[in-house]
């Protein structure tokens, strides 16, 4: 097959046209491509795609109904010297506090280029109360905001040291065994910050949108056209569980199997009329909807439990020794 993938290219509109016969795409530097038949987007948590699919019209800025949790992530990394260039095996480390925990790792920094580390900091933002801002903050300052999404991963531009000050003295408020966290804290310089956003499961829209012919009939037929949602831009979640990229390789392999499906009865039917490619796109967000809802809702209760303090901090020690013996946790981490 022919196929072109193009990188750098940012979607900022669908058009759906009957004199074109199809959906067409526009994108941030003024190309267009286009009309398809079924366009499938894994455009992220401000997805252009799911705002179509949601209302019939897009814009630039996308779609994003998210609500603050209230938690904090910072993560700070430590350009790796000639002693992690030879580094084979890393060791992953967690420590939790009274109202914070810590993640300390290795990571790969490309072909060539020695090993990096990197510590993450998981807290609640001292401005809210869960997602609730905090009435003090509100009455002293109408500045204080939710810390941004980060959707694009931009570097904080402050000093390092004050990103330093900053951790430490989370390290220090939740009681944080600081050796190993603090040393890379100390000699890191890059830092990101994000603040975690809940997602909406629910649509009334779905994750499917049917664009036809007003003489196309009540199955839409061989003229109707798709837009199909998969990844962030269908379920965005909580970074708890990890299972972001995860589920989204599952939509992959399930929507591929549908539009195989639909191939394969597209061939043995001479009558197109006879294959309805929106049952089976309504069958794969079947499939998907629930496992990936049921996710988005345990990883939010664990990112609370995680970072929660005084009763919370000790309630969720106990919870993980329970759960941990009674295989609970494992079943839960490996869903």
């Amino acid at each position: 097959h022919d196929t072109k993938v193009q990188f750098g290219k940012m979607l900022s509109g669908l058009d759906y046209s009957e004199s074109d016969s199809g959906i067409s795409l526009q994108f941030a530097d003024g190309e267009s491509t286009g009309p398809f038949d079924l366009v499938v987007g894994c455009d992220g948590i401000r997805s252009v795609v799911k705002e179509y699919v949601n209302t019939g019209k897009s814009s630039n800025a996308g779609s994003s109904s998210a609500l603050y949790s209230g938690i904090r992530i910072t993560f700070a990394i430590q350009e790796g010297g000639e002693a992690e260039r030879d580094t084979t095996g890393a060791q992953f480390s967690q420590f939790f506090g009274n109202g914070a925990y810590a993640l300390t790792s290795m990571y790969g920094a490309g072909k060539g280029e020695p090993a990096a580390k990197g510590a993450f900091l998981i807290y609640g933002d001292e401005n809210y109360i869960g997602p609730f801002p905090k009435r003090k903050a509100e009455e002293e300052s109408s500045d204080v905001k939710p810390v941004d999404e980060n959707i694009d991963w931009t570097q904080d531009n402050r000093v390092p040291k004050d990103h330093v000050t900053e951790c430490l003295e989370v390290l220090q408020a939740a009681s944080i065994p600081s050796n190993d966290v603090a040393r890379i804290v100390e000699q890191s310089n890059r830092f990101f910050d994000l603040g975690v956003y809940f997602h909406n499961p629910f649509s009334l829209s779905g994750w499917v949108r049917e664009f036809s012919k007003p003489n196309s009939g009540w199955f839409g037929g061989k003229t109707s056209k798709y837009a199909v949602l998969a990844g962030d831009a269908a379920h965005a979640m909580p970074p708890f569980l990890g299972q972001g990229g995860n589920q989204a390789i599952q939509d992959a392999v399930c929507l591929s199997n549908k539009i195989f499906q639909y191939n394969s009865q597209f061939q043995q039917f001479s009558d197109a009329d006879n294959v309805d490619l929106k049952v089976l796109l309504k069958e794969y967000e079947n499939r998907r909807w629930l496992p990936t809802a049921s996710i988005t809702a345990k990883s939010a209760f664990l990112g609370y439990l995680e970072a929660g303090s005084s009763f919370f901090s000790n309630f969720r020690d106990a919870f993980f020794f329970v759960m941990g013996k009674v295989g609970v946790a494992e079943k839960v981490f490996m869903d």
